[in-house]
């Protein structure tokens, strides 16, 4: 995926003065013999929430357990900033000893070599039987291990239903209903049935499945882009046409992410509905705690019926390759995605645990595991990011198409950027 975003801040990352991997100085071998290092330096994406800050000093303070001579350094990345922020980390050699990644780049990292192999540490490790197995499996290259899987989570669409029990609408089960129950909410509750900004690629590759359509298919070791068949055309051009053509969503998403509107403007009761993930709830509940009881989420459909299959997105933990404190980085992820602690992130953050034996507590969130099981992964290739996040592919595409630009022509455009960004 795409990094899923837990928040966005516009404050600055600051590259530590430090020896790369925040050692003492003294070189440990990579097998972590030696000293424990003076600083272990975790970098966190999106925001240091207080909730999630929190959190990762109870995980420091029962890693200084077992390593009490190493204070633990968390910077937080803000998601705007990744790609820059771990460009000059792999250039200038100043990279941390444990990071965040978004299960999605993971490939590129690997590719770019930023990574330290942990597959003897994988194998060592009792938890890994519990982890996710097409998980592992995105941050694996040539049989060996490059990343540990964190956290996920799957979108769903988050309606009133307070309104639809009022107005006597059913979750819709194919897309004709779904722009039925936006224009019935519309009319009835005089605000946009549905938002549907441009830039979501993990809502829109949905709608590209549930109409039996693919980004891409690797034939022969190489990506074949397919964003110019129809299936895939007919499926941007009807969630485009939301705005376009239905006139269900509002145009002032045009442009914007889930989080710049739509959720605002649900949790508040100025949107019938809108997609996003699980980990949507407990911010949802901080903008309007008095409407949390009459939210509810139904899956994204597929065209002619049933669920359409959701990306699977998340969130992976990596050692750096140039940390100097390779051992004590990994006993750190070991600590952080142990049971207890995969229990309180999967409760703070609203995000699935990869990790088979850890469930939400709040059943609210209880239809995301079943929505869960439907899940398909975005092309695994190092060109992945560039893709989704630096050059936007189809989120520009969707943008266009809402402005009134051709669908064929806009995804023949799109398919070609896929045929080269994939294959980089």
């Amino acid at each position: 995926m795409k990094y899923i975003k837990v928040a966005a801040t516009a404050a600055a990352i600051a590259l530590a003065a430090t020896a790369c991997g925040g050692g003492d100085g003294k070189k440990d071998d990579d097998s972590g013999a030696g000293k424990d290092p003076a600083q272990l330096k975790v970098w966190m994406m999106g925001d240091g929430t207080t909730e999630q800050t929190n959190f990762l000093k109870g995980v420091e303070t029962e890693f200084k357990q077992k390593h009490p001579n190493t204070a633990v350094q968390i910077k937080y990345v803000p998601w705007p900033q990744v790609a820059t922020t771990f460009q000059k980390a792999a250039a200038g050699g100043e990279g941390p000893d444990v990071t965040e990644l978004g299960n999605t780049d993971v490939q590129s990292h690997i590719e770019q070599g930023n990574l330290a192999d942990v597959t003897d540490e994988m194998s060592g490790w009792a938890d890994n039987k519990t982890l996710n197995k097409t998980a592992i499996a995105n941050d694996q290259a040539d049989g060996k291990t490059y990343a540990v899987p964190w956290y996920g989570g799957v979108r769903a669409i988050w309606y009133r239903k307070d309104w639809f029990d009022e107005l006597k609408i059913q979750p819709p089960a194919n897309w004709a209903d779904l722009v039925a129950a936006a224009k019935k909410v519309q009319d009835a509750k005089k605000v946009p049935g549905i938002g549907a900004p441009s830039d979501q690629t993990n809502a829109l590759v949905s709608f590209i499945w549930g109409n039996g359509g693919e980004v891409a298919v690797k034939d022969g070791g190489k990506w074949t882009g397919k964003l110019d068949q129809p299936q895939a055309v007919e499926a941007v051009n009807f969630y485009a046409g939301l705005v376009s053509k239905e006139k269900v969503a509002p145009e002032k998403y045009v442009g914007k992410n889930e989080l710049d509107g739509p959720q605002r403007d649900f949790a508040l009761g100025k949107l019938g509905m809108y997609i996003d993930g699980s980990w949507a709830l407990a911010q949802m509940k901080k903008i309007s705690p008095k409407n949390a009881d009459k939210w509810a989420v139904f899956p994204i459909p597929a065209k002619t019926g049933g669920n359409a299959p959701v990306m699977a997105g998340g969130s992976d933990l990596a050692v750096w390759k140039d940390s100097k404190a390779k051992k004590a980085a990994f006993d750190y992820i070991t600590i952080l995605n142990n049971a207890a602690n995969a229990k309180k992130w999967a409760d703070i953050s609203g995000f699935s645990s990869m990790r088979s034996d850890v469930q939400f507590s709040d059943p609210a969130l209880a239809p995301f595991t079943q929505i869960a099981t439907n899940t398909k992964f975005t092309p695994i290739s190092a060109g992945w990011g560039d893709f989704e996040q630096s050059k936007k592919v189809l989120p520009n595409a969707v943008k266009a198409i809402m402005q009134g630009k051709s669908a064929d022509d806009e995804m023949k455009k799109a398919n070609e950027q896929a045929n080269e960004l994939l294959n980089q």
